[in-house]
């Protein structure tokens, strides 16, 4: 090897590394935001005076908007260059951030985590396409668990910090935090991140029109569904109509069209093809949780905002010696037991939390939330190994950009089927619950309960009422949780379906 060419692969080896940490930065920065806003959801219940399914919005917006742009990062970044993108990306996201800060309504921040999403969403998949392509190819796995490393590092950093933020500036500090990380990152991109090729290639305007306005509109009809008494609404029938009828349409102009959204040949990868049904069901099931339990811990728990970012920081512990433990291992394990684990690791933790009741003790928080965090490393990398280690080029870009569109409609579709049924369940329980307050039930005239919820005296059924809502809120919840782990418990068999 010639002096030239040692200068040329350490200087490629300078450069890959900051490259790699700037691209893994921007989606951190989207994943600490993401998680931190769970955390701030009672917050901003009380300071919107919301309800549970009103404050679901914030989460729902979010997810609609990333939905709309990661369905076009693939043509985007291939018509502008990923750099141009990830640019743009970034300064919109960093914007965006000064918008929900300063929002003063419920439908103002609404808007502005839409935007967000919309800016933002580019974050993740470019991300980790610039992390891998700046490592040879048979590094890929070594890129991806680093990628995800710092991606999972938002996770873990993301509520404990939160909870700082909350109790010591409001909720919209957890917004500001991020405004010098993303403008650092925005110079970083400028400089290290290379400019890459850019095409003329049309926009199949038609599939993308019929891909984002049917899933938005599905979106819609889950969002508002419970609300309007389902199929009772004429409304929802509607909705439910057009959002079939595009979505049918998108996936009949995708199989006989020339110029498709998607280039059908991503689909005779089987590994590819059963994967979208595979990070669907990640998308809705295993992040049910960490809508949920901030909810749980805040209505149920009485735990302040501090102490529930403390609780769900071990999620991201687990996370992180998870995938520590993975870079390790690497390519040596066939990845689908390694996804089974993952996914078991999330289902005991759903279980126990289908049983808690009233009394939530902080070491039951802990020890699921680790053990679930150790899932989630398992199931993340190892799966985009299995789906997209072998896309090149153009179809690089697609396929990241459908992996990561399915896994935020899954997420958005189980945010709102798992709000919308919480709300159902309380609902139900609670009616079923107050059945049983009579003056003929022999259980109410014990002295105990006579001296805690003497029914003869307002006080006492007012109290009595608080008590009932408290469990009927707590059935719900476990109910959502056993949701949760049925649906990872369901994808198990579906893991031994991929070639190896």
């Amino acid at each position: 090897m010639t002096s030239t060419d040692t200068s040329r692969l350490s200087e490629s080896f300078a450069h890959r590394w900051p490259t790699a940490i700037c691209a893994t930065l921007g989606s951190w920065a989207y994943s600490f935001t993401w998680n931190t806003v769970s955390v701030a959801l009672p917050h901003m219940k009380g300071s919107f005076s919301a309800t549970n399914d009103q404050i679901a919005w914030v989460m729902i917006s979010f997810i609609v908007g990333s939905a709309a742009m990661t369905a076009s990062v693939g043509w985007l970044s291939s018509r502008f260059g990923r750099k141009q993108l990830f640019l743009f990306s970034v300064g919109g996201f960093t914007l965006s951030l000064i918008g929900c800060g300063t929002a003063t309504t419920l439908e103002q921040e609404v808007i502005w985590r839409f935007v967000q999403g919309v800016t933002g969403a580019p974050l993740i998949a470019l991300g980790q396409i610039i992390t891998v392509n700046a490592f040879p190819p048979n590094r890929y796995t070594m890129a991806t668990s680093f990628w995800a490393l710092g991606f999972v590092t938002g996770n873990f950093f993301g509520p404990v910090a939160g909870g700082y933020l909350i109790e010591l500036y409001g909720w919209p500090s957890i917004y500001y935090f991020n405004i010098p990380i993303c403008t650092g990152v925005f110079i970083a991109a400028a400089i290290l991140v290379p400019k890459g090729s850019e095409t003329r290639e049309r926009l199949d305007w038609f599939g993308f029109a019929t891909l984002i306005i049917g899933v938005s509109v599905l979106q819609y009809m889950l969002a508002r569904g419970e609300r309007l008494d389902w199929f009772e609404s004429n409304e929802i029938i509607v909705v439910c109509i057009i959002s079939v009828t595009l979505l049918y349409l998108f996936l009949v102009h995708t199989a006989t069209a020339k110029n498709t959204f998607f280039d059908r040949a991503l689909f005779r990868d089987f590994n590819f093809t059963l994967g979208q049904l595979a990070i669907f069901i990640v998308g809705a099931a295993i992040y049910m949780p960490l809508l949920l339990l901030p909810l749980m811990l805040e209505q149920i728990g009485d735990y302040p905002s501090l102490e529930i970012g403390k609780l769900l920081f071990y999620r991201g512990i687990g996370s992180i010696l998870g995938l520590l433990v993975l870079t390790q291992v690497r390519d040596k394990f066939d990845p689908r037991p390694i996804v089974v684990f993952g996914l078991l690791c999330n289902v005991v933790p759903a279980w126990e939390m289908a049983h808690w009741n009233t009394q939530i003790l902080p070491f039951d928080v802990i020890w699921t939330n680790f053990l679930s965090g150790i899932g989630t490393s398992c199931i993340w990398a190892p799966l985009n190994r299995i789906v997209l280690s072998k896309l090149k080029g153009k179809h690089q870009n697609q396929g990241f950009a459908m992996f990561y569109l399915n896994f935020d409609i899954g997420y958005s579709v189980g945010t709102s089927w798992i709000i919308g049924l919480h709300e159902r369940y309380t609902q139900t329980n609670r009616a079923y619950l107050s059945e049983n307050v009579t003056l003929s039930n022999e259980l109410l005239r014990f002295p105990e309960v006579l001296q805690k919820w003497p029914i003869n005296e307002l006080d006492g059924l007012a109290a009595l009422e608080i008590e009932i809502s408290k469990q009927a809120a707590v059935i719900a919840y476990n109910n959502c949780f056993m949701i949760s782990g049925l649906l990872m418990l369901i994808l198990i068999p579906v893991c031994y379906l991929f070639k190896k």
